[in-house]
């Protein structure tokens, strides 16, 4: 088995094999560990995954655990979300997950950047060509996982479709701050501005007195430019963030990236070839939310890649069957988050509903069982659902 890509959706994959006893060979083009642009938040589907492989307890020893999502609305006050939230950043994280790949027995090799797809006569992905050096050296495997993230380039020198304009964009800085400081950020922060929504920033703690200042855009053309405008106007008029980096110190600058959401126009492989994670354009809509679907899809197509080696799968349909069980666990809770997006682009009715929210316990507990993976969108994302929240 071939993996290429060591973040969390790689990382998943290879410990999943390797401990079924597959050879896994798991290749990055970056030398470990390495910063990587992301809001660190670890929600509900994330942490289950880590649960599934074993790493729960060890990556909230070092995580930033906390019990509360405050939600600013563009009018009005806040509204406090309880829930199992915890941040580490992916710098650390990622370094774990590689370890855990590396315990489980999976061969890593980080550095090295794929050029290309091997293919037999029939087009069958046979594994992939890397440069080392100044030499080109050929992996081959039954099958191989790509996990490359929003990388449209390497999409498609897989021969994978990809647009080389994605469907959001985000970035973050890291700041420093006093143990006092850091000691009374207890929760989670998104807020939400009426010039920019359904984009939104957030404030989420770190370890070591540091904090995720961050902001993402999930619309619209010349994200680039936008995305650094909403940075400087979340820093400062959005007034949490403001008093907080008066005193704070930076450490890491502001970087943005691209993100691939919606499962509308990824694409889970090709024959030999399957696909993980934001790959597979698996960040949710709305939120930007990525790492728990990541690990998720790459656990599932694991277990697919083990079937097939055991000649319990047809490699050529492998990419299908695999894609077919995806869509069927998942893509109701993906077209409900693009109609929270929908919505959350209107600034009145997603401060009406922070107003309900405290208000009544319809709303919050739609809100609440949405974050923890258990509810719909579409029930409170609705024309029902808005007059339901208004009258309880």
């Amino acid at each position: 088995m071939l993996v290429i890509g060591a973040g969390p959706a790689g990382c998943a994959a290879a410990i999943s094999l390797a401990r079924e006893g597959t050879r896994v060979v798991l290749v990055d083009q970056k030398v470990f560990p390495r910063d990587k642009v992301c809001g660190d938040g670890l929600i509900s589907d994330a942490l289950s995954a880590l649960d599934t492989l074993g790493l729960r307890e060890a990556v909230l020893k070092e995580a930033s655990a906390v019990q509360e999502l405050r939600v600013y609305p563009p009018y009005g006050r806040y509204v406090a979300l309880r829930g199992a939230f915890a941040c580490l950043p992916r710098e650390r994280l990622d370094a774990m997950l590689a370890d855990a790949a590396q315990a489980a027995g999976a061969t890593c090799v980080f550095g090295i950047a794929a050029t290309g797809v091997l293919e037999d006569e029939n087009r069958l992905v046979t594994g992939a060509r890397f440069a080392v050096e100044r030499a080109r050296v050929d992996v081959r495997a039954r099958v191989t996982v790509l996990a490359t993230g929003a990388n449209a380039a390497a999409l498609r020198q897989f021969g994978l479709p990809a647009s080389m304009q994605p469907d959001a964009v985000a970035g973050r800085a890291y700041y420093e701050v006093s143990p006092d400081v850091a000691a009374r950020l207890d929760n989670l922060i998104i807020g939400y501005d009426r010039a920019w929504c359904p984009g939104y920033g957030w404030i989420f703690p770190s370890p070591g007195n540091r904090v995720n200042v961050g902001v993402g855009l999930f619309t619209g053309n010349d994200n680039e430019r936008r995305l650094r405008e909403f940075w400087t106007a979340f820093t400062t008029r959005f007034a949490p963030a403001a008093d907080l980096l008066r005193s704070a110190r930076l450490i890491r600058a502001f970087r943005g990236a691209p993100l691939r959401t919606s499962m509308t126009a990824g694409a889970f492989g090709r024959p030999g070839l399957l696909a993980v994670g934001e790959a597979s354009s698996l960040t949710y809509a709305a939120t930007g939310e990525g790492i728990g679907k990541a690990m998720e899809s790459a656990i599932l197509a694991a277990r697919y890649a083990q079937e097939a080696l055991a000649g319990r799968r047809e490699l050529r349909t492998l990419h299908q069957e695999y894609e077919r069980e995806f869509r069927e666990r998942f893509s109701l809770r993906y077209r409900a988050y693009a109609v929270a997006q929908r919505w959350a682009a209107n600034p009145v009715v997603l401060s009406l509903l922070a107003s309900r929210a405290n208000a009544g316990a319809f709303a919050r507990s739609q809100l609440e069982e949405l974050i923890a993976e258990r509810g719909d969108a579409r029930v409170l994302f609705s024309k029902r659902g808005l007059l339901k929240a208004v009258l309880s």
